[in-house]
């Protein structure tokens, strides 16, 4: 997109939100709180819930705008007509070109993408909420967290939470999910068994779509850039509308954070309000990061290099990684109809070789020229290996060349092949440059912070995100790991400050 197109049509975006009510901030220089979250997504929300209900007052910046969803059903860009609603592009002063709902942010050796909105990375991903095995889980977590520990408490409150549902029999038999029936018998061909994955999807609203009363979304294959249907049960909907509805916390969007710095008996948050078109700073006695592994190991690598937080160790910036993601298609897939509906609804485990790999189904829609797109997302275990640091901007170097990261890319692309194989075909990566929609890492639980994640070293500065998991899940999507981990760090958090 031109610089000039980008310039004029992010400001009639901020113009629109603005004008909608989307939320501008209401603070004044010098503003003293006691508990601000930077981030709403999954661990966000669940950070101002779990505060709110407790009776304390938290405040909540989101860089991104507020998506609602209303009847027009118009909301969210779509496949066949992209506009910049799908993207968040940021200017060299940091100030966005356009506020879209995804950012493709360019790491060396890979790039990363982050949700952008009130409602985080659960706009824009797929809605798979599963835990890792047993196994996968030890993997990651051996000898820092308790398998039985989340088993048994946190997984499911975080299930309860999201309202997690997988696809059920008559969707799954419907001729909008053709696709999910033929995943089902390839796989089944290639001798795996097929799995209905856990989702945060309201499958009611599916079967509305299927009936005619809705426009198609989710059956149409959207997801990446939101569901127009309100299918998907993102955050804003759920976690954080039950947070906001207690009236102890406040949402501000569009308040992207610029630097955070430690003043003696609090920290001094810097952020811009781009409705307002101003820059702003809250004090917090307590600030929790939910940024993202993205965002907030960003602003601690910034903080970092900059001597604003002095107590902060040289463990906060490293063990990040990919989640072991690699996006697969498979010759002749998807189905040449319109049977394409989603979003990811069934998966196979694949653990029988020393690198395990889940493949999950992953509908994209028909793009601007009407064709079908899709194939299969791949998690895995990959190492820890890439680095977060501050040089004038966010840098993230990622080893993609390391073998061990290509031995992780070899597992995967044996078992796209043996699917594709099971259909006389050929399997192939699609997703051009290396990319991950699953960063995780940069501020790892245990080693970067304490048990409540308190960053070590800096009193009353938490990380609850997505970068406090090494580099992996356990070869799962990490959102409901993510969701738990949040909820057992606030917990915790609450306990050491009731005692």
């Amino acid at each position: 997109m031109p610089r000039r197109r980008a310039l004029l049509v992010g400001g009639a975006l901020l113009g629109a939100a603005w004008a909608s009510g989307a939320g501008r901030a209401r603070a004044e220089a010098g503003e003293r709180i006691e508990n601000l979250i930077i981030g709403s997504g999954y661990a966000g929300s669940v950070a101002a819930l779990r505060l709110a209900q407790a009776g304390r007052a938290g405040v909540v910046l989101e860089r991104g705008r507020r998506w609602n969803i209303g009847p027009a059903g118009n909301t969210f860009a779509t496949p066949e007509k992209p506009d910049p609603r799908a993207v968040w592009l940021p200017g060299a002063d940091g100030t966005p070109l356009s506020t879209g709902v995804l950012e493709a942010f360019p790491c060396n050796g890979i790039i990363g993408l982050a949700g952008a909105g009130v409602g985080g990375g659960s706009l824009v991903n797929n809605a798979v909420l599963i835990a890792p095995s047993e196994a996968g889980f030890q993997r990651t977590f051996a000898g820092i967290l308790d398998y039985a520990e989340f088993r048994d408490t946190w997984y499911p409150r975080a299930r309860a939470l999201l309202g997690v549902a997988s696809i059920p029999d008559d969707v799954l038999g419907s001729a909008a999910y053709g696709n999910a029936r033929e995943f089902a018998d390839t796989v089944a061909d290639a001798g795996y068994d097929p799995v209905r994955l856990d989702t945060g999807v309201a499958w009611d609203v599916v079967r509305q779509e299927i009936d005619g009363t809705l426009a198609p979304a989710a059956i149409a294959g959207h997801s990446l850039w939101g569901i127009n249907s309100g299918a998907k049960r993102s955050v804003d909907r759920t976690v954080l509308a039950a947070a906001e509805a207690t009236g102890l916390v406040e949402v501000r969007p569009l308040s992207p954070v610029r630097s955070i710095q430690a003043t003696g008996d609090g920290y001094r948050v810097e952020y811009t309000d781009l409705a307002g078109g101003e820059a702003r700073s809250v004090t917090a006695t307590r600030v929790i990061l939910a940024a993202g592994s993205i965002g907030t190991s960003g602003l601690l690598a910034r903080a970092q290099a900059e001597g604003t937080l002095p107590g902060i160790t040289a463990e906060v910036g490293r063990r990040w990684g990919t989640g072991g993601d690699h996006l697969v298609g498979i010759g002749g897939w998807p189905l040449p109809s319109d049977a394409q509906g989603g979003p990811s609804h069934l998966g196979l485990f694949d653990e029988a070789g020393d690198v395990p790999v889940t493949l999950l189904s992953f509908p994209l829609g028909k793009t601007m020229g009407g064709q079908l797109a899709g194939g299969l997302l791949a998690v895995s275990d990959p190492p820890a290996l890439g680095t977060v640091r501050y040089a004038g901007r966010t840098v993230i170097d990622w080893p993609a060349s390391d073998s061990a990261v290509a031995r992780i890319a070899g597992a995967v692309a044996a078992t796209a092949q043996r699917i594709a194989g099971a259909r006389g075909t050929t399997s192939f990566s699609a997703s051009g440059a290396p990319t991950t929609s699953h960063s995780l890492g940069g501020v790892v639980f245990g080693s970067a912070t304490t048990d409540t994640g308190e960053v070590i070293g800096c009193p009353g500065l938490y990380v609850v995100d997505s970068a406090l998991l090494p580099g992996s899940c356990g070869a799962a999507p990490p959102a409901l790991t993510v969701t738990a981990l949040a909820d057992r760090c606030v917990t915790t958090l609450l306990a050491h400050l009731d005692r």
